[in-house]
């Protein structure tokens, strides 16, 4: 290539022409801008968002949890973020294959696929719960507005205060007529297969296989539904929780000194703000090596998707901080016996569209759409629980923590950004060059304190399968140290 063409040239091997960067760049593989940018905001607009808020039934911690996972996520995920889709943009190649430009990382690639599996089977028993309540929302009444005299524990009525050890009728509903699980713990065993939520569970993953058998270019179509979907719903539920009384409980009742009484809640608002966002699981690398060629694509679509995220995560945890507080109202401010776990939120979500006229169509609409978003992102509650608790969400701050440390000191920043400015024309900010460089350390310092503040009969089964996610990682960088340093010991003897 001529000097002529360009003055700016980038050697990528010895024996490869060098490309120009003054030409035009080429808009390649989509048709349209937006068919791309919806894809990667898509990757923030799941089940996860519309469905998993650790502290939806804690009035007092649920609005200082907010606050530091939005903090979080600006100086934490963010960055992680930008950083895994640059990691596809520049190599072009997908999770496993993208470490060639750090070979002593290439255990990544396979942590994070180990990590995507524990997701995919965690969200896949959602979208079985989910399928049945569509299924039952077809009843010529909502069964879950009325008490069952069978229920065990027993399910006591509306407007008046709750009894010790009873039920709201959409808990009791779900416990006992799309769980039915026994709710002693582990002392009763994990429950016995339901032969109803196993049908649904099999027809989930029949359509994860046909939608994943489908182009890249198709599923960008589904992916408009199911965002025009959720956000329907999301549009719907924020006018209908304001006009409920006791909606604002969660402001009153809300107490920032939970901040200052334990660590946990800041580590699981870090995590929280990493899963929110796809962080560490190889998703957003495959969406950056689909990234167009064209100026401040790169950093745009992130930035819109980084805000599609808070928008739609911030806005369900309010919705279903509500309509806890209007089912809180309805026993006269007494609590309402949801405990935290996989199932609060889809409870509080079924009592809200109980109280919406034409409430079965409500039901229906709101329980497909997050049918939809959990088929899309692609067990028994305990185990499900145990999961999302460990598996799912812990591992994710070491891999980011790790992919910063390789791309920053290991292939080096300056060279990283220089390779993005190639590849799509723009050069990452400061503010993201810092949050690479720095956090690395913090995330590893709050992953490891959370080993030594975990309780004890729980812990030993997750942290297996939490380091069983990383042990890929662990291994290949050992043999690959050892490999290198042998080499060099024996060439250096040679000499």
């Amino acid at each position: 290539m001529s000097e002529s063409l360009s003055s700016v040239t980038k050697t990528v091997t010895e024996t490869v022409d060098t490309e120009s960067t003054e030409d035009n760049l080429i808009v390649d593989r989509w048709t349209n801008n937006i068919s791309y940018r919806q894809l990667v905001m898509s990757s923030c607009i799941g089940i996860v968002q519309l469905w998993w808020q650790p502290y939806i039934h804690d009035f007092r911690k649920l609005v200082p949890f907010l606050f530091l996972y939005n903090v979080f996520s600006v100086f934490f995920a963010y960055p992680a973020f930008y950083l895994e889709l640059a990691l596809g943009v520049v190599t072009k190649k997908g999770v496993l294959n993208c470490w060639d430009l750090a070979p002593v990382a290439r255990g990544l690639g396979l942590a994070m696929l180990i990590l995507c599996t524990f997701t995919a089977l965690s969200l896949s028993a959602v979208s079985s719960w989910c399928l049945a309540l569509v299924v039952h929302s077809f009843h010529s009444f909502l069964p879950w507005l009325h008490c069952a005299s069978t229920a065990n524990p027993p399910c006591a009525a509306r407007h008046r205060p709750l009894p010790a050890g009873s039920e709201t009728p959409p808990q009791s509903f779900f416990f006992n007529f799309v769980l039915k699980l026994k709710r002693d713990g582990l002392h009763g065993g994990l429950g016995s297969i339901v032969s109803e939520l196993s049908v649904y569970y099999v027809i989930s993953w029949i359509l994860v296989y046909f939608i994943a058998c489908k182009k890249i270019y198709s599923y960008s179509k589904l992916v408009l539904f199911k965002d025009s979907l959720a956000f329907f719903v999301l549009v719907w539920s924020a006018f209908g929780v304001i006009r409920l009384k006791g909606s604002s409980r969660m402001f009153y009742d809300c107490d920032w000194n939970v901040l200052f009484e334990s660590f946990q809640i800041w580590r699981e608002a870090l995590e929280f703000a990493f899963i929110q966002m796809s962080v560490s699981q190889g998703t957003l690398i495959m969406l950056g090596s689909y990234c167009p060629k064209q100026k401040r694509m790169l950093g745009n679509t992130s930035v819109f998707a980084f805000g599609v995220s808070k928008i739609s995560c911030s806005a369900t945890a309010l919705i279903l901080g509500g309509a806890h507080g209007a089912l809180n109202w309805d026993y006269d401010n007494n609590s309402t016996h949801i405990v935290k776990g996989s199932s609060a939120s889809i409870i509080i979500w079924a009592d809200f569209v109980a109280r919406a006229p034409g409430s079965q169509f409500w039901s229906i609409l709101t329980f497909f759409t997050l049918f939809v978003l959990s088929v899309c992102s692609t067990g028994g509650l305990y185990i499900l629980n145990f999961l999302l608790t460990w598996p799912v969400t812990k591992p994710r701050i070491p891999i980011a923590a790790v992919v910063a440390f390789v791309v920053t000191y290991q292939y080096g920043q300056s060279t990283f950004c220089e390779d993005v400015f190639y590849a799509v024309g723009e050069y990452p900010c400061v503010f993201l060059r810092v949050c690479w460089a720095l956090t690395p350390i913090f995330l590893l310092i709050t992953f490891v304190s959370g080993m030594a503040s975990s309780p004890v009969p729980e812990s030993v089964a997750g942290w297996s399968l939490v380091m069983t996610s990383l042990l890929p990682l662990a291994v290949l960088t050992f043999l690959f140290l050892v490999y290198k340093f042998r080499v060099r010991n024996i060439v250096a003897t040679e000499k």
